[in-house]
């Protein structure tokens, strides 16, 4: 009966650490990560708990105290890297996985075969299990609780709000609690009923602590982000104004001396004859006159033509065009229609 309430819950911690809550902001890639890290290692446990109802079942107490060793020191490999990953300082891992997880597995799977093909050293074999296990999660104890207290420093030194981690020591306490009673459970029958109680408990107080950790971190993420958005605003609202004071005259100047009669412009050519930047006059143009330059070029165009069109001038229309900066008629009409929702011709002969 425990073995299927095993498989039910870690089949159900599992799947919650996997799908709930999973956040899809950017900045958040630690923590989705421990999440997967922990989930996967829920839905191990109910796996191997399916693996000893089986070999239960066949009495083979040598393979599921082997099958048991392997699997719980995969199990808690992985619970503490998820806390690494939590805290954001998994640095140590690409240097140390093989170290920590390879090599001893390779070991126990050795020895393990060493035992079950010769019954009269078994003992020493488990022997060589419960010392590979201690100092494994002794070794990953130290490097979490020094990930973590290097975390702590960073948070207190956090202004704002600082997130609360305090209950990752307690998680990696408990990791190492339910360690070392595994250990004993190899050994010590007796240990086996508080063994079975405290490992449902404690890993259902992390997975929750764990998915709910989330909105917090998250609410801190977009804080910041917003936060350093509107620093952004308010630096390239600043840049615009400055841009702006020091533009307009000179796009005063070259409009009063109707630079924009010039044909075949470009916004380099114009800003040359300003003695300015190019990207300056486009940011003073889009930001403070809500124009591109090619509408801003020739909306000055077609009001200076409006001013011809209307003086009496002997010209004719294309000769206007040409007059004003619009090397083809064509440009001239279409441009003069857009901008007062008339043609040159429907406009002199209304205003004559």
């Amino acid at each position: 009966m425990i073995n299927f309430g095993y498989i039910f819950i870690f089949a159900i911690l599992g799947v919650a650490c996997l799908l709930v809550k999973i956040p899809k902001e950017s900045g958040m890639e630690y923590y989705i990560k421990a999440r997967k890290t922990l989930g996967w290692s829920q839905i191990m446990m109910a796996i191997y708990c399916v693996a000893r109802l089986i070999l239960m079942q066949y009495r083979y107490y040598f393979e599921e105290f082997w099958v048991l060793c392997i699997f719980t020191l995969i199990f808690s490999y992985m619970t503490y890297v998820s806390i690494l990953f939590l805290i954001e300082t998994p640095r140590y891992l690409t240097r140390n996985l093989f170290i920590d997880i390879v090599i001893p597995i390779i070991i126990m799977a050795v020895t393990g075969a060493i035992g079950w093909m010769y019954e009269p050293v078994r003992m020493i074999t488990k022997i060589c299990f419960g010392v590979i296990f201690a100092a494994k999660c002794i070794r990953m104890f130290y490097v979490c609780d020094k990930e973590y207290n290097i975390c702590k420093k960073d948070v207190d030194n956090y202004f704002g709000s600082r997130p609360d981690i305090k209950w990752i020591r307690t998680a990696l306490y408990s990791a190492l609690l339910l360690s070392f009673l595994t250990l004993l459970s190899f050994y010590v029958k007796a240990i086996h009923l508080i063994f079975y109680i405290m490992i449902p408990v404690i890993y259902t107080y992390v997975v929750i602590k764990v998915i709910n950790f989330m909105p917090a971190t998250l609410d801190r993420a977009r804080n910041a982000n917003a936060e350093q958005e509107r620093k952004d605003s308010d630096a390239k609202e600043e840049k615009t104004k400055d841009i702006v004071e020091k533009i307009a005259p000179k796009v005063d100047e070259w409009v009063s001396r109707k630079g924009f009669c010039t044909p075949e412009m470009t916004i380099k050519d114009v800003a040359m004859q300003m003695g300015t930047n190019h990207n300056y006059l486009s940011t003073y143009l889009n930001k403070h006159l809500n124009m591109t330059f090619q509408v801003w070029l020739n909306t000055l165009r077609v009001e200076e033509s409006k001013k011809i069109l209307t003086s009496g001038e002997d010209l004719s229309i294309e000769e206007v065009g040409i007059k004003v900066g619009f090397s083809q008629n064509y440009n001239f009409s279409r441009w003069f229609r857009v901008i007062t929702d008339m043609t040159p011709y429907q406009y002199r002969r209304q205003n004559s």
